[in-house]
């Protein structure tokens, strides 16, 4: 059970908190709906041909890469199927049962694993190739729009 006092200052604060949300609430609903926020309008320019993602192409790459080469790893490679089969085998012959179980739980995740990275990886080069096709179009654009010099 709560004292009086520290349910008042509770109350009290849910009050402070209500009131603020609804002073900062009102002015942007004023503004009504003609008028749309900088910052989205901003990211949608930004975004707009996935200029964003397409930068990141080649990084999300290499990382998948790193994923796939950690996981086909030999036995000396942490975070590899081989080493960590290992661990539970060397679980099982010492008899501790729970920490097999454990170790085999996330093989059985990891194993899962590979053919999710494999299958991104490869969705990704479809992802470069239209991050291509765009800055193609892109490039078209810019040579359509650029005005033609004329020797008078």
């Amino acid at each position: 059970m709560q004292r009086p006092k520290t349910a008042l200052t509770g109350a009290l604060a849910g009050l402070a908190l209500a009131g603020s949300l609804l002073t900062t609430a009102a002015p942007a609903n004023a503004a009504g709906n003609d008028a749309p926020a900088a910052s989205s309008s901003s990211s949608a320019d930004r975004n707009h041909h996935g200029g964003g993602l397409c930068s990141r192409v080649s990084r999300v790459d290499q990382r998948l890469a790193r994923a796939i080469k950690r996981i086909d790893g030999d036995e000396q490679t942490r975070g590899s199927l081989a080493r960590l089969e290992k661990r539970v085998k060397n679980a099982r012959a010492k008899k501790h049962d729970e920490i097999a179980t454990f170790l085999q739980d996330r093989l059985t995740t990891r194993k899962a694993r590979r053919p999710a990275l494999v299958r991104q990886r490869a969705e990704l080069k479809d992802v470069a190739a239209w991050c291509a096709q765009q800055k193609d179009r892109g490039q078209e654009k810019k040579q359509d729009n650029a005005p033609e010099k004329s020797g008078s």
